[in-house]
């Protein structure tokens, strides 16, 4: 931690905890420990919280929670009020729990945390959102806010593992499974969320990157609005941080990877990973996505999107995108697309600076009659054009069934 920021430690909740063969009442309240000259720990065989043996100031230090159950609780619906709330924290642990019937948010991650883990968890009937993943920056003139990120006063390395969430956004609708903003390297693998009104997973920015999406299943979302997707992504302001490489302050980042993932549109949601709003530097591939508008979307001024080695499954078009400079074209290749209907399976970028690197796609069509850049995918390849890339007629479900089955790994 920088030694020169001052930060306090805050975490609270409440609920039941099993311990040596029965269960006792376990009700925490650490709310603003300045200074601390010890850490704190519960552990797994006791019902106190005691100083664990490696003192760190100012932070929390080896908190695990197991079979713990939070409900009926009244919480705020706005800002970073939530059930459980971690802030100053490391390695802390939050395993097979359920959340249940809460008003707000049912778990934040707050300014400085590293390492923590939220794992073999259920979040239902939640409020709001299930987690959310908000750091603070400087140099706006107002605590927490402005584009400087270098002080590393923000959620990272963080891990969000096998939990099974569903029923949320019942009184905020602009609500996920998982939220981060000003917040990078983290991972959320093996998750399985359905039945919310609006994206299953959701980055606000691009502050840093480096974070990871792999092997979730996401279904049922989108409920309540029609654009978005199961991933939705934003990056409305600029940055700066040193996560690129570790010591150089900028505002380029790391790539953010998407990955085995199974992600079904069935409300037939704008698309399936919605890169929105200037939304850069993001590798999207070995994924299964079912149905929506678009597989792809970029828009916005956003850069350097990369999606391959895909499979998108009843869409009406592969991608759409906007315009890029040169060196920070968006790539689309080595995808199969499977369309709702006949023509364009993409709207690249199909002349002069920023040209769309596009090649080696499987599209299928009811027809198989595929158009790319106002004329035949035939003419256009013809022109030295979309090198490898073939069309077809649409094959049996069961073909395209298996294919998915053998990306994923199933």
């Amino acid at each position: 931690m920088n030694g020169s920021t001052t930060r306090s430690l805050k975490c609270f909740t409440c609920g039941i905890m099993e311990q040596e063969h029965h269960l006792r009442t376990l009700c925490l309240k650490l709310q603003t420990l300045r200074h601390s000259s010890a850490s704190w720990e519960v552990n797994r065989t006791q019902s106190r919280v005691s100083p664990s043996k490696d003192s760190c100031s100012r932070t929390l230090h080896t908190l695990t929670w197991i079979r713990m159950v939070c409900h009926l609780e009244e919480t705020g619906l706005y800002n970073e009020q939530a059930r459980s709330f971690f802030e100053g924290t490391e390695k802390t642990v939050v395993d097979s729990c359920v959340f249940e019937r809460l008003d707000g948010n049912a778990v934040m991650i707050s300014g400085y945390n590293r390492n923590l883990t939220i794992q073999n968890s259920e979040f239902v009937w939640i409020g709001d959102s299930a987690i959310g993943s908000w750091g603070y920056t400087t140099g706006a003139g107002v605590d927490g806010m402005g584009p400087d990120g270098t002080d590393g006063n923000q959620p990272r390395f963080n891990r969000i593992v096998n939990n099974f969430v569903h029923e949320l956004g019942i009184w905020e609708k602009q609500s996920s499974f998982y939220f981060q903003a000003k917040s990078c390297q983290n991972l959320l693998m093996g998750n399985i969320f359905f039945n919310g009104p609006r994206a299953g997973i959701n980055f606000n920015d691009g502050f840093g990157g480096g974070s990871h999406l792999s092997e979730n299943l996401l279904l049922n979302t989108c409920r309540e609005s029609g654009d978005h997707g199961p991933f939705n992504s934003w990056d409305r302001q600029v940055f700066v941080t040193k996560v690129k490489d570790g010591t150089t302050a900028s505002p380029d980042k790391l790539y953010d990877e998407i990955s085995g993932n199974f992600m079904i549109a069935n409300y037939h949601s704008q698309e399936a990973i919605d890169n929105d709003d200037g939304s850069n530097y993001y590798q999207t591939h070995g994924n299964f996505f079912a149905y929506s508008g678009n597989g792809m979307k970029n828009d916005f001024g956003g850069h350097d999107n990369h999606h391959y080695n895909n499979i998108y499954a009843y869409v009406g078009h592969g991608f759409g995108i906007c315009s890029q400079l040169n060196g920070h074209e968006d790539f689309f290749y080595n995808n199969t697309v499977v369309m709702t209907g006949d023509g364009d399976y993409g709207n690249p970028t199909c002349s002069g600076d920023g040209k769309t690197v596009v090649h080696d796609n499987k599209i299928y069509t009811p027809s198989g009659n595929v158009t790319e850049c106002h004329m035949s995918l035939h003419d256009w390849q013809a022109k030295g054009n979309d090198p490898g890339t073939t069309a077809g007629k649409i094959p049996e479900d069961a073909v395209i069934i298996d294919a998915g089955r053998r990306l994923l790994g199933l």
